[in-house]
């Protein structure tokens, strides 16, 4: 410190009183020195449109959820939000093209759980774990075990009681090795000790109509290809996936609750961004996200896809996604599940 007396100054030497005050000064500064680097990264942010990629078709239900999304950011940040579809390669060419974009926040890939699970049944031009930076977790799906209403299956230890002792055929998936209705019907067989061959249909519809035709006895479908048959009393519902019930069937109990210990597998759909994305830019993009789920448009499409709005933070996308690529993938190896590439 310097002391001046007229025209003479001298340095005086602090007392430990001031001292310990300009410490608490100098530590009191460093929060806001931290954030000034988030603050930099984020000044200007959005600067150009956003681009939301999915692994599906145009005019498919995951397209539709994507799109009112999109329309919702786009509102919310005042920039335009794209939705690029690329439904190639199984839906990898959305994930490749993400993957290999800049990290500057403007590219997006949303996607569902089956994106971890999918370098297992064939080569992946990526490292679902590796290459992107989870962003948020923004619906589950809950799937329902269903049987046909003519049986006289009223709860799960029935079905699997005759599955068991009469072979009453039971789905194991559907055209498309690796759906989640696929992974959860190969589960439920392995896990309960009954023999079910995989039933190529047509999708979840195709499921639904070989259980109407009774063909199947049951099958795992979301609520919107169970709706009709059960509201006319065709199918009755005996549980459905995840560790709470689905506000699409309240009365109808979870897998665990109905019997199935541990049980409880769900499904979600999440937003990613190339690995090296700068951390305030996912933050960012979380938040908004979070926002358009105050949406009622996005909410209608979400229910109208048979999904259950869920908003997670990025940690917990990024938990779920290692747990369930370490799950299903071993699965799959157990079962020795591969795609026909044609090679």
């Amino acid at each position: 410190m310097r002391a001046c007396d007229s025209n003479l100054c001298a340095d005086v030497p602090d007392s430990p009183d001031l001292r310990r005050r300009k410490t608490i000064v100098w530590l009191g500064a460093l929060p806001v020195a931290v954030t000034l680097p988030a603050r930099a990264e984020l000044l200007g942010y959005p600067s150009h449109p956003l681009r939301l990629v999915v692994p599906a078709a145009e005019g498919s239900v995951f397209d539709a959820v994507a799109r009112s999304l999109a329309m919702q950011l786009q509102q919310q940040i005042g920039r335009l939000a794209d939705v690029d579809d690329r439904p190639a390669a199984n839906g990898m060419a959305a994930g490749d093209l993400v993957a290999r974009a800049p990290s500057d926040g403007h590219t997006l890939l949303l996607q569902q759980t089956t994106f971890v699970v999918q370098p297992a049944l064939e080569p992946a031009p990526y490292d679902p774990l590796r290459d992107f930076q989870p962003v948020a977790m923004v619906a589950t799906l809950p799937l329902f075990l269903a049987v046909d209403a003519r049986l006289s299956i009223t709860s799960v230890g029935e079905l699997i009681a005759r599955a068991r002792g009469e072979s009453v055929s039971v789905n194991c998936g559907s055209d498309i090795l690796g759906t989640w209705s696929h992974l959860v019907a190969e589960q439920f067989v392995r896990d309960y000790a009954f023999h079910a061959p995989h039933v190529a249909v047509r999708g979840e519809a195709g499921l639904v109509q070989q259980v109407l035709a009774g063909r199947m006895a049951a099958c795992f479908a979301g609520y919107p290809s169970l709706s009709t048959g059960v509201s006319s009393g065709q199918l009755r519902l005996l549980g459905v996936t995840g560790s709470a019930r689905s506000s699409f069937s309240p009365t109808t109990p979870t897998l665990r609750e109905a019997g199935l210990a541990g049980f409880d597998y769900s499904a979600w759909v999440g937003a990613f961004m190339p690995a090296r994305t700068p951390k305030p830019l996912s933050m960012r993009a979380a938040t908004e996200f979070r926002r358009a789920l105050d949406s009622r448009d996005v909410l209608a499409t979400l229910r109208a896809g048979g999904f259950e709005p869920e908003w997670n933070a990025p940690d917990a996308l990024a938990q779920a996604a290692r747990r369930d690529a370490n799950h299903w993938q071993a699965l799959i190896r157990q079962v020795d599940l591969r795609v026909d590439t044609g090679e």
